[in-house]
């Protein structure tokens, strides 16, 4: 069987997403339709070299208008497979087609639902009004679109089945992303705690760099992308942090790997797979207690559930340092219950399960 996997993304950089969508078609054997491919992108991730890439070649303009062009550019496709995985809003208008599928969400768009109010409040007045708008009405195309064209729902955690449910009042199945327990070992315990994230306004890096400011004798490195307008967190952060910009995944292993332990803060994370690897490499980690954190991380076992506050990020990394190694068991035996072999076998089924209905 011929399966695709629909994307309206660049693959050039192995973000989280990109990593997933990678890991989905080795498990099934499937093509990834997007809009572009780098060959260096198996130099960061090199699972992607076993991957059969069909790029579209397009350049979609900025917001607001790259999703519109976006969901034209799906609309107009005409795709010899046997299934279709889409995996956002935009390819998700190759649907108009009927044609067998699974719509696997990341999460319903966050500035059209749960982010709406936040997203319009970090905008100028003028601009404010225009975008309020604008999301409204993708808002009301996109509840239309799903309810006339999706038979079946998949959720990377019960937090976004949560959200699908509040969205289009439609039921998920709940596949988590998978880590590679085998790539990720403890290589003991250096002098920094370690943050793994893009550098945007929905990571609140600032938190982490307060905290790390009211302790001066301890070091944070950040590994992740700086998003532009970013910039100032790392030109106003302490000398104790350090930001490493985009690494590869050798060198992001010895990180989790000598790290004393890892620090987390998303506002309500879909997820959360770098705890994941965190903890598949024996370290503790420190989260906020929201979203899929919840649902990936022991509170006291693996690691420490806090406030979004400094000052209790400061209070749980103080005490974690007390003895990091106590947490190393049990952080490596809840990453095993995410290992990839397990997806691997659930999406195998899920899919096999909807073909043959």
């Amino acid at each position: 069987m011929r399966i695709a996997i629909l994307s309206c993304l660049d693959f050039i950089v192995p973000g989280g997403a990109e990593r997933f969508f990678i890991d989905m078609a080795h498990a099934l054997d499937a093509t990834i339709v997007c809009l572009s491919y780098d060959q260096g992108l198996s130099e960061m991730y090199p699972l992607a070299k076993t991957i059969r890439f069909h790029p579209l070649n397009q350049t979609l303009p900025p917001e607001p208008f790259r999703q519109l062009a976006g969901m034209y550019l799906f609309r107009s496709l005409h795709l010899d497979y046997d299934f279709f995985i889409v995996t956002d809003d935009m390819a998700l208008r190759y649907l108009i087609h009927d044609v067998p599928h699974c719509y696997f969400l990341l999460t319903p768009r966050r500035a059209l639902y749960d982010m709406y109010y936040q997203t319009l409040a970090d905008l100028p007045l003028p601009n404010r009004i225009v975008f309020g708008a604008i999301l409204s009405v993708f808002r009301h195309l996109d509840r239309r679109f799903v309810r006339n064209h999706i038979r079946n729902l998949a959720a990377i955690s019960h937090n976004v089945r949560s959200r699908i449910w509040r969205t289009y009042q439609m039921p998920a199945t709940v596949l988590y992303p998978p880590i590679h327990i085998d790539a990720y070992q403890n290589l003991g315990y250096d002098d920094f705690w370690l943050s793994v994230s893009r550098v945007d306004k929905w990571k609140r890096i600032e938190l982490q760099i307060e905290a790390f400011r009211c302790m001066p004798e301890k070091r944070l490195l950040v590994a992740g992308r700086i998003y532009p307008g970013y910039e100032y967190l790392r030109d106003t952060a302490p000398s104790n942090v350090e930001f490493l910009g985009a690494v590869e995944d050798a060198v992001l292993a010895r990180l989790y790997g000598m790290c004393r332990g890892f620090i987390t803060t998303a506002i309500d994370e879909d997820y959360g797979l770098t705890p994941l690897e965190a903890m598949a490499s024996g370290k503790p980690v420190v989260a906020t207690k929201e979203g899929g954190y919840l649902e990936t991380i022991a509170d006291g076992y693996t690691g420490i559930l806090v406030a979004p506050d400094y000052q209790a990020i400061c209070d749980a990394i103080m005490k974690i340092d007390e003895d990091p190694t106590r947490y190393a068991d049990a952080s490596r035996r809840q990453a095993e219950m995410f290992d990839y072999k397990l997806f691997k076998e659930q999406l195998s089924t899920y899919v096999h399960t909807l073909t043959q209905g």
